[in-house]
């Protein structure tokens, strides 16, 4: 039984294991280290000014603004943030994730997908290696407070930031 205890443990923190992280300036969204593919390394595509790389864009009735590793703010609502939603018309602001508060999902076949969750809402980024520019896709809120999203850059490719 103690056995048993002691494997369920050792996988608990084997599959649990968080990115690497200088944490004074990093968070746990910005560099993960896989021993199967290599290191994602998301530094290069955040902005430490305190803005976010990628910014109010517009999706149905709301604009979303993201920056891996480095918090942003937008006032009122979103203090220190990764992910902000915003209402068009200004009236609402909604903190969609914190950049320490996050799980990297590595599929079989080395796809990555960052899931980051506060105490009402959950997002996904699903990262897609891409050597064109830097993008934001946002795919929809799939289930009410659930939020899916695509980023394509060469930083989200194995060993290449």
């Amino acid at each position: 039984m103690i056995t048993i205890l002691f494997f369920v443990l050792v996988l608990h923190i084997e599959f649990t294991q968080h990115a690497s992280v200088d944490s004074l300036t990093k968070s746990k969204d910005c560099i993960y280290n896989d021993g199967r593919f290599g290191i994602i390394n998301l530094s290069h595509v955040g902005l430490k000014q305190g803005i976010p790389a990628f910014r109010h864009i517009r999706k149905d009735d709301y604009v979303y603004s993201f920056n891996p590793c480095y918090a942003f703010s937008e006032e009122p609502t979103c203090i220190n943030v990764a992910i902000c939603q915003t209402a068009k018309d200004e009236s609402a602001s909604y903190i969609l994730a914190y950049n320490s508060i996050v799980t990297w999902s590595i599929s079989i076949d080395g796809k990555v997908t960052l899931v980051y969750a506060t105490t009402e809402r959950q997002s996904i980024v699903n990262l897609v290696c891409s050597d064109e520019i830097d993008q934001l896709i946002i795919n929809e809120e799939y289930e009410r407070n659930h939020y899916n999203f695509t980023l394509t850059s060469k930083c989200a490719c194995w060993d290449k930031c």
